[in-house]
C-alpha cells in the first residue's frame, strides 16, 4: 500500500510539474491510445478539416494524420500552452472567408489548394492573425499565440 501511495504522489507531481505545451505534446514516437482519440473529419464549403488535440493521445494522433496542407496550432502565453475554444477563420488572398470554425483547437488541420491565405484567430476578446503560403508539397504551419 505504501508504495502505491508514493507512486500516486510521484505521478501527480510529474503531471503538475510538466506544463502542457505544444512542445510537450509533440512526441510523435509515443504510443497513441486510440480510445482517447475523438477526431472526426469535417467539411465546410468543400474544405475538409480536422480539429482537436485535447490530450496528448489526440494531439499525437492528429499530428500523424497525413493529407492536410495547413496545420494551425493555437497557444497562449510565452510558454505556448495549448489554447482551445478559439474561433478560427481562414481567408483566401482576396479576403473571402473559406473556413470558419468555432470552438476550435488546440490543433486545426486543413486541406487547402496551393495559394496565399490569412488565418485569423479570436479568443478571450483578442484577435491574432498570420499570413501563410500553402505550396502543396509540404504542410505549412501557423502558430496563433495569444500572449
Amino acid at each position: 500500500m505504501r508504495h502505491h501511495h508514493y507512486a500516486l504522489d510521484a505521478a501527480l507531481l510529474v503531471t503538475l510539474a510538466l506544463p502542457w505545451t505544444l512542445a510537450a505534446a509533440a512526441d510523435l514516437n509515443a504510443p497513441v491510445d486510440m480510445q482517447a482519440v475523438q477526431l472526426q473529419p469535417q467539411e465546410q464549403n468543400g474544405i475538409r478539416y480536422l480539429e482537436g488535440g485535447i490530450g496528448q493521445d489526440e494531439a499525437n494522433a492528429l499530428r500523424k494524420t497525413p493529407g492536410y496542407d495547413l496545420h494551425v496550432e493555437l497557444s497562449t502565453g510565452p510558454d505556448g500552452k495549448f489554447q482551445s475554444g478559439a474561433s478560427v477563420d481562414i481567408q483566401n488572398a482576396q479576403g473571402n472567408s473559406l473556413l470558419s470554425v468555432q470552438d476550435a483547437g488546440p490543433l486545426l488541420y486543413v486541406q487547402l489548394p496551393p495559394g496565399q491565405y490569412r488565418v485569423i484567430g479570436q479568443a478571450d476578446g483578442t484577435t491574432v492573425q498570420q499570413h501563410v503560403t500553402v505550396n502543396g508539397k509540404a504542410p505549412a504551419t501557423v502558430n496563433l499565440n495569444w500572449r
